[in-house]
């Protein structure tokens, strides 16, 4: 099979990927911990993403329909689907998913007795898959370097979205995962790799949109790079 033009893009790094490789795995020994992650207070990053019950409001099966687009090599626009099947009488729900469609389809298992929106979940999953793809590097790597940025590094801020014709409040929160860390220095890619998260309790489902940006590398020529989830729409 024909590597993708971003793929191609990417092997134009062979040798700063071999350099980060070797580092990362002399490194990986010094990645946060989950235990001492555990022990720290929550951040208000981590209590809005991953502590609010963000399907409450949901009280009769119905699917969330989001857009996805991928901006720069190799693009792509598609669709994300989640599907609330069941209302248990505690409030939580039991979600399916359709991510993505046709040959970029990519398998997740139902959620069960869920109140968040998993499609989170989903979306760092998938970047994690997307990272280890081209860096040859073990998914917990970058799992780790994510979860450690939402304890102290992220950073939040009020905004507003317009939802059918209306201007509502909404939360934005972004982070930089990879930011300082010398093991990325010439791979700015990753280095200054960015992700945003806009919630808003006016939206059902209450994310807005899930974003990644990554600058051009001058190095390889490849030019900048975004992957987006926007919410489209809800159906019965």
């Amino acid at each position: 099979m024909a590597a993708s033009p971003r793929r191609l893009a990417l092997l134009l790094r062979t040798a700063s990927l071999l350099l980060l490789s070797s580092a990362v795995s002399a490194a990986e020994a010094a990645a946060p911990d989950n235990a001492d992650l555990a022990s720290r207070p929550l951040s208000p990053a981590q209590i809005a993403l991953f502590e609010t019950p963000h399907l409450q409001a949901i009280d009769h099966p119905e699917t969330l329909r989001y857009r996805y687009e991928r901006v720069g090599l190799d693009p792509l626009v598609d669709s994300v689907t989640l599907h609330i099947e069941t209302i248990h009488p505690d409030g939580t729900k039991y979600v399916s998913f359709e991510f993505l469609t046709g040959e970029h389809h990519q398998f997740f298992p139902a959620v069960d007795e869920f109140k968040g929106n998993p499609l989170l979940m989903l979306f760092l999953e998938h970047d994690v898959r997307e990272m280890k793809q081209q860096f040859g590097v073990a998914s917990a790597y970058f799992r780790d370097q994510v979860r450690s940025a939402f304890v102290d590094r992220a950073k939040m801020a009020d905004t507003t979205i317009e939802l059918d014709g209306k201007t509502v409040p909404a939360k934005e929160i972004t982070l930089k995962p990879y930011e300082g860390d010398a093991r990325f220095e010439k791979l700015p890619a990753v280095k200054d790799k960015t992700y945003s998260f806009i919630l808003s309790d006016q939206v059902p489902g209450e994310i807005q949109q899930l974003k990644i940006d990554e600058p051009a590398d001058p190095e390889s020529h490849a030019p900048a790079w975004s992957e987006t989830i926007s919410f489209a729409g809800v159906t019965p």
